[in-house]
């Protein structure tokens, strides 16, 4: 099951990448996420008759950064780039 989040400012994102651009973590919704892994990369690109918009879109493994252990267990997201801006598209459960 996934939720679909979309590009608007409540799935605003700041993401923290390496020297090579790659996302290495997240702070979303007032929480701090690190991501484990990436597991795939594309470009998306929105119909040509709503916006030239082009988006990076990584999707990652990712856990939520606590002072203590939660319980809480890692998830996938799609984290996406387009305008210097990050977002996080949809979080598969």
């Amino acid at each position: 099951m996934s939720r679909n989040y979309g590009a608007n400012t409540r799935s605003l994102a700041q993401v923290r990448t390496d020297a090579d651009g790659l996302p290495k973590g997240f702070s979303w919704r007032g929480r701090k996420y690190v991501v484990l892994a990436i597991l795939f990369t594309w470009l998306e690109a929105a119909p040509w008759w709503r916006t030239t918009r082009q988006w990076q879109v990584w999707r990652v493994e990712a856990d939520q950064v606590t002072q203590k252990d939660s319980g809480t267990s890692a998830g996938v997201y799609d984290i996406a780039t387009s305008d210097q801006r990050w977002f996080v598209r949809r979080l598969m459960d």
